[in-house]
C-alpha cells in the first residue's frame, strides 16, 4: 500500500494491524516467530507488538504451547465496527417492522467467507434464554445456515461440510452428510429452510437467503424463530413462510443497493 503522506503516519500502529490480520477463519492460531517471519517484523519488536495486544485483550496466548489467537475485545471491537455500518441503520426497521406485527423472534447475518455474522435480532421474550453467538460457521445446524447452503454451488458446498466438524448439539441435530445434502437440496426446492430443534432443543426456526440481486450471489440469510412450547413445525410451515420470504426479499434490496 502507498503511503501519500508520512508526517503523521504511525508505523507502529500498522504494525500491530497487520499483525492483528494475520488471523482468519483458516489462521487461528499462530506462533510468535510465524508472525515475525509472515510480517518481516524482527522477533523482538513482534513480542512488543504481540505483549501488548495480549494484555489490551486484542491477543490471548495459549497457557499450554504459547500459540496465540485473537483475543475478545478483538472480536468486541469488529461487532461494534459491524453495527456502525449504514447496512445496519438500513435492516433494521423493516426487521423491527416485520417483528412488530408478527410478535415473532427474527434473526439476520451475512455471510463472511463461510462464516454467518450476526447483523440484527429482536427477540421475543418467549425465547430470552436463547441467545446466539455473534459469528456462526455451524452452518448445518442452523435454519440460516441451511439456507446459505442452499444457494451455493455444489462444488462449494462439499467444499464447507467437508471441512466441517460436525458437532451433535441435539438428538435432531443432521450428523450424517448424505442426509444434510437431501435436507439442503429440499431447502433450495421449497424456497426456504427448516431447523426442527437442531441446533437447540424447544426452538424450530425457518430461514431465508439475503441475495446480492444483482450479482445473484448469496450475502446472508434471515431467519424467524419459534419456541416449540408455542408453535408446532406444522403451524409455522402453514403460517409463515410468506412473511419470511417477503422480508428476506425486502431486505435483499437493501444489500443489494449497499453492494454488499
Amino acid at each position: 500500500m502507498a503511503i501519500q503522506n508520512t508526517q503523521y503516519y504511525s508505523k507502529t500502529l500498522e504494525k500491530g494491524l497487520i499483525i492483528l490480520n494475520l488471523f482468519d477463519r483458516d489462521h487461528q492460531h499462530r506462533s510468535l516467530s510465524e508472525m515475525s517471519r509472515l510480517t518481516g517484523i524482527n522477533k523482538t519488536s513482534t513480542y512488543r507488538l504481540v505483549n501488548t495486544l495480549v494484555q489490551m485483550g486484542y491477543l490471548r496466548k495459549s497457557k499450554s504451547n504459547k500459540s496465540l489467537r485473537l483475543g475478545p475485545r478483538a472480536f468486541v471491537l469488529g461487532h461494534h465496527f459491524f453495527h456502525g455500518f449504514d447496512i445496519f441503520q438500513s435492516v433494521k426497521p423493516i426487521i423491527d417492522k416485520t417483528f412488530l406485527e408478527q410478535k415473532i423472534s427474527i434473526d439476520s447475518a451475512l455471510l463472511h467467507k463461510h462464516t454467518l455474522i450476526s447483523l440484527y435480532r429482536r427477540e421475543m421474550p418467549n425465547l430470552i434464554y436463547f441467545r446466539l453467538p455473534l459469528m456462526m460457521d455451524e452452518l448445518y445446524a442452523r435454519a440460516m445456515g441451511k439456507a446459505v447452503l442452499a444457494n451455493l454451488d455444489q462444488a462449494e458446498v462439499f467444499n464447507i461440510l467437508g471441512r466441517l466438524h460436525f458437532k451433535k448439539h441435539t438428538s435432531k441435530t443432521l450428523l450424517d452428510k448424505e442426509e444434510l445434502l437431501k435436507d439442503i437440496e429440499l431447502t433450495r426446492n421449497r424456497g426456504y429452510s427448516i431447523n426442527n430443534e437442531e441446533y437447540a432443543e424447544g426452538l424450530i426456526c425457518i430461514g431465508a437467503p439475503l441475495m446480492n440481486l444483482r450479482d445473484k450471489v448469496v450475502v446472508g440469510a434471515v431467519s424467524l424463530d419459534f419456541p416449540t412450547s408455542e408453535y408446532s413445525l406444522e403451524s409455522i410451515m402453514r403460517d409463515f413462510p410468506r412473511v419470511l420470504t417477503k422480508l428476506a426479499s425486502e431486505l435483499s434490496e437493501i444489500v443489494t443497493a449497499a453492494d454488499i
